[in-house]
């Protein structure tokens, strides 16, 4: 059955819309779309756009700009309303999104003043592409799905055994070594030529950076046997949607993950909730190029 991924999140967008000054709670925001917090900020950016803390941030932002033109107070009161550590963090933040200060926001004395200072800065541009999106209906789905990549393919996977090495810290850091490890073991045991495939246990955007797991694998026969610090795992298989990429620099994994989940939300396929994992057909450790596929759990 096809997934309306649109359709799901709009009770989701409809909550934070209400509640966007509040702490949130993942696994009940998740629920509201009947999405596994596991998959859901890669869901969600696909659908929305930007990401789940761009767009709190972005009506954060937007209520912190209406406030200060209403009511006239102190940077640092509405700095405070709003989830900002201090006036300077609002202002920093403020100036990115708006292209002015707040004060200079605030202290506009009428709604000419206000045109004319909109007109020349990037704040006009945010709120006359936020009148438009009300007008247009549903925001976030005003994005161009056709500019995503056409290459995703489903793919079935055997069952199997993994020797693994498990890497705590952030993602892309810290591979090498016991990547050579691994490969030293399993070119004694003639397994260096099997399939490597990296799996991501955690999604970043809710796990701290120094918690996040990988498992650094090769595919290996049932009956081997590993030693002290390498570990054994059983590899479910099953359906996954996947994409091949060339892999020239390091920002393009994440670029590459965000086309996979755009085109299975496009797609409409549903997500399981089996880690998702790369799998190496080549890496040159001179270059750090690679072939790899990128394979995302479906069901």
């Amino acid at each position: 059955m096809r997934v309306n991924y649109h359709q799901r999140l709009i009770p989701v967008i409809r909550y934070l819309e209400k509640h966007f000054n509040e702490p949130l709670n993942l696994p009940e925001v998740a629920t509201l779309a009947n999405f596994s917090p596991y998959h859901f900020h890669r869901t969600f950016k696909a659908v929305q756009g930007e990401t789940l803390a761009d767009f709190i941030r972005r009506l954060r932002l937007q209520a912190a700009a209406n406030e200060l033109f209403q009511t006239k107070q102190p940077v640092l009161n509405i700095a405070l309303e709003y989830g900002f550590s201090s006036s300077q963090s609002l202002a920093k933040a403020f100036q990115q999104h708006f292209g002015v200060t707040p004060s200079a926001f605030r202290d506009c004395e009428d709604y000419k003043e206000f045109s004319q200072l909109t007109r020349n800065s990037k704040i006009g541009h945010s709120l006359r592409k936020i009148r438009n999106e009300v007008d247009a209906g549903n925001s976030y789905t005003d994005h161009d799905l056709s500019t995503w990549s056409l290459t995703m393919e489903t793919q079935h996977f055997e069952p199997t055994k993994l020797a693994y090495i498990r890497v705590t810290g952030p993602y892309g850091v810290g591979y090498e070594e016991p990547a050579g490890r691994l490969y030293q073991w399993a070119g004694m045991k003639g397994l260096a030529g099997n399939t490597c495939i990296f799996i991501y246990h955690d999604n970043p955007e809710i796990t701290p950076n120094d918690k996040c797991r990988t498992d650094i694998c090769l595919m290996v026969p049932q009956d081997t046997e590993v030693p002290t610090g390498i570990e054994l795992q059983d590899f479910p298989g099953g359906q996954y949607a996947v994409m091949r990429q060339q892999i020239t620099e390091f920002s393009l994994y994440s670029k590459a993950w965000d086309d996979l989940m755009a085109n299975v939300v496009e797609s409409g396929i549903e997500n399981d909730d089996r880690p998702c994992f790369e799998l190496y057909h080549s890496f040159d450790p001179q270059t750090h190029h690679a072939d790899v596929s990128f394979c995302t759990a479906i069901k």
